[in-house]
């Protein structure tokens, strides 16, 4: 089964939701570690509805707009869920950026600081948001049960937080070894 299904389920299982308000809180709150496509939303929801691991839950009309479907989760979808939270998973990690640097002696070393620089921004800002996403969330309360959907939001955000401090300690390290022109 495409993982779409369960990030869409991973959504539901929270709180009921209409299609466009699984795509906003896409964005808002998995996009850092996962990403979905608009044209792959509707399929995989009418598909989860088919197999029953979501259900309708409310047509919602305001005057103007059409209506607005609101899918949950049934008990079916949740141990569909639980199940594949508790399976072991295979390693893989797919990054093209990695791949071009393992290619990097290609280029001139002086264009690749540039662009480890630039990597380095974009890691550098996306830590600030993971960062005030936990004092957000720490703001409204100090600590979370594990029972607590935010429990594991925060868990997966502190991750991301390892991960951006990470990558931008190697992206100096490397653009330390380029300035050297040694390694």
């Amino acid at each position: 089964m495409s993982s779409i299904k369960y990030a869409l389920l991973s959504l539901l299982a929270r709180e009921p939701l209409s299609g466009y308000d699984m795509k906003q809180h896409m964005n808002g709150r998995v996009s850092f570690f996962y990403k979905i496509n608009n044209n792959q939303l509707y399929p995989t929801l009418a598909k989860l509805e088919a197999e029953g691991l979501v259900q309708l839950e409310s047509h919602e009309r305001e005057s103007y707009r059409p209506a607005r479907k609101v899918y949950s989760i049934t008990d079916k979808g949740i141990d569909f869920l639980k199940a594949w939270v508790m399976e072991a998973e295979e390693p893989r990690s797919l990054d093209d950026f990695m791949l071009k640097q393992y290619n990097s002696w290609l280029v001139e070393p002086e264009a690749m600081i540039g662009i480890l620089r630039e990597k380095r921004t974009e890691h550098e800002e996306r830590l600030k948001i993971y960062r005030a996403k936990i004092a957000g969330f720490r703001e409204q309360q100090a600590v979370y049960p594990s029972r607590d959907p935010l429990f594991s939001s925060i868990a997966v955000i502190e991750m991301g937080i390892r991960n951006e401090e990470s990558y931008m300690e190697w992206c100096d390290r490397v653009i330390e070894a380029l300035s050297k022109d040694e390694i």
